[in-house]
């Protein structure tokens, strides 16, 4: 969804920029994960039983203190909760009141920007 709305193929609510885009999933290399945290403005973390651990160590050999989106999907809320303490990173966490489960995650990240946004 960010990639369609950045080709303008969908539009976006109101004025957003969207930069380079780093799409990592539990199947990425630790690589593209590497190459993502070094470079990331913002985190969307939108997926149950992505490395966690990996996401959060590389922001923080990078210093990356940008911050990070949780879907309720995500497992390891404590971990970012913890990170997020310790570094001074803004964690938002995104559960509103229907089952995201039953969600695309086009879906998901179209209603995220929407409300940050708003915000």
């Amino acid at each position: 969804m960010l990639k369609e709305m950045k080709d303008g193929v969908v539009n976006a609510i109101g004025n957003i920029e969207i930069g380079e885009i780093f799409a990592c999933d539990s199947n990425s290399e630790l690589s593209d994960i590497d190459e993502a945290c070094a470079n990331a403005d913002f985190v969307f973390n939108m997926s149950y039983g992505f490395k966690s651990d990996k996401l959060i160590e590389g922001l923080n050999v990078h210093n990356n203190t940008c911050p990070v989106l949780l879907s309720n999907s995500v497992g390891d809320t404590r971990l970012f909760r913890e990170y997020a303490q310790s570094n001074n990173v803004p964690i938002l966490e995104w559960a509103p009141n229907y089952d995201m489960e039953l969600l695309s995650i086009e879906a998901q990240v179209y209603d995220i920007i929407g409300a940050l946004q708003c915000a």
